[in-house]
């Protein structure tokens, strides 16, 4: 029988560290809307010391002029009444979308923040339909690996909860170790055990959780007679039952 992942029922209501928004955090994080950003531009170009790094201004001053979406990225859209519009479409190699009829030539990606998606698709659907129904969502490209019941690469809405991206890849199996689960960023530890736990039992999403493309959700293999040891570390479980409406594999 399938063992979905669980979580503490009673988990703390403070933010794991990994989800707080510093500075820092804030310039990666994927959701992060353009007054935030140039706020903090600002502060950093008046030598504000909480958050006044070179490094972190030159990054602050690319994403607000190149956007967010690199070729190769996935936006998924929703038009209604229309399925041809209704698809998961790429970025070309000029950072440019293009969409089927009724839509003619090209729109610029260069410029456009991931939370301004919505509004640009929702303009310029509407130059070529009457009041349209648009719902556009950024994709993040995620790994998921070890004991679930199918491991391999997902593309997630960045407004998606944590639960569902591990739902879509099955939940965990019978053999996962949940004290050792963990999130990965360029192989180093992003996200420990119990912050994972608690950001899935607190709800929050990709974006919340500061995941970017490439991180990978990691959940090894138990040794062999720890199967009470989790269930005694875990306490209380429930067991996600989110929607994993949107969520695609991603085979390439």
């Amino acid at each position: 029988m399938k063992t979905m992942l669980a979580v503490l029922a009673a988990a703390a209501i403070t933010v794991p560290a990994a989800a707080q928004t510093t500075d820092d955090s804030l310039v990666a994080r994927p959701l992060a809307h353009r007054a935030q950003l140039q706020e903090l531009q600002q502060r950093l170009q008046n030598g504000d010391d909480r958050g006044g790094r070179a490094d972190l201004l030159a990054r602050v001053n690319m994403r607000l002029a190149t956007g967010d979406f690199r070729p190769g990225d996935r936006i998924l859209l929703d038009v209604q009444g229309d399925t041809a519009l209704s698809d998961t479409f790429v970025i070309g190699p000029d950072r440019s979308l293009r969409l089927p009829s009724p839509t003619t030539g090209t729109l610029s990606m260069t410029g456009v923040l991931r939370s301004e998606l919505q509004e640009k698709l929702q303009t310029y659907v509407a130059r070529f339909l009457v009041n349209p129904v648009v719902r556009a969502r950024p994709l993040i490209r995620l790994s998921i690996q070890g004991e679930v019941e199918r491991a391999g690469y997902y593309v997630v809405p960045a407004d998606a909860l944590l639960g569902d991206a591990v739902m879509a890849a099955g939940g965990t199996t019978a053999a996962a170790d949940l004290r050792k689960a963990r999130i990965e960023r360029n192989g180093d530890e992003l996200i420990e055990a119990d912050d994972l736990h608690q950001l899935i039992a607190q709800g929050r999403t990709i974006d919340e959780a500061n995941l970017r493309d490439g991180d990978q959700i990691i959940f090894p293999t138990a040794k062999r007679g720890n199967v009470n040891e989790n269930l005694r570390f875990v306490g209380l479980l429930v067991s996600i039952a989110g929607g994993v409406y949107g969520l695609t594999r991603a085979f390439n």
